[in-house]
């Protein structure tokens, strides 16, 4: 009774306790089965036309790992320098046709303009959404406009509407409920 009582109050915690136990022995099996998936089993996601671009990704997935194996061992090595940092865009070359088949070329380039069309996508979606931010901005500008009326007549009149109306005992007291009721609660009150 007492075991269930506890696990009864403490259900979030032995739900997370339980979570990190099974993410413990899914890493456990994995490790014990191989750490390293072959590149036929790779995910399609990962497989790339341009050669150049896989290696380069290869080789950005293999430091990852290595940072990953060190930090769980507990230490961290100097960074190993490569001839090729990783921060850097990836390099844009012509490719020559006697050095490429026409067919991969062309996948190339069908690649790239593919890219190159996400992005203008991408660009005119916020362009539209500037557009629309600006557009509302001018209504609101406008409506500001037509509702905050200055002119020192119509304050006047307001005025002077609002004094005639409180001359009357009635009125004034019909005024004082009035501003008890929309005014601020009395715990407010000063």
């Amino acid at each position: 009774m007492k075991w269930l009582k506890f696990i009864l109050d403490n259900a979030w915690t032995v739900v997370i306790i339980g979570g990190v136990l099974v993410q413990l022995i899914q890493a456990i099996r994995k490790k014990q089965g191989g750490e390293e998936t072959p590149a036929a089993e790779q995910p399609k996601e990962y497989q790339f036309d341009d050669p150049e671009l896989a290696e380069r990704t290869r080789k950005i997935r293999e430091e990852i790992q290595r940072k990953i194996e060190q930090r769980t061992r507990g230490h961290v090595e100097p960074p190993v320098s490569s001839a090729e940092p990783v921060a850097l865009p990836p390099v844009i070359r012509e490719v020559t046709p006697s050095r490429t088949p026409v067919h991969a070329s062309s996948r190339l380039d069908a690649q790239r303009q593919a890219e190159i069309l996400e992005e203008q996508a991408a660009l005119m979606e916020r362009l539209r959404e500037a557009e629309f931010m600006k557009a509302a901005g001018k209504k609101r500008i406008e409506f500001e406009a037509a509702t905050s009326d200055h002119s020192a007549e119509a304050r006047t009149a307001t005025r002077s509407t609002v004094l005639n109306d409180l001359e009357s005992p009635a009125a004034l007291r019909r005024a004082f409920i009035l501003r008890e009721v929309l005014g601020p609660p009395v715990a407010l009150k000063r």
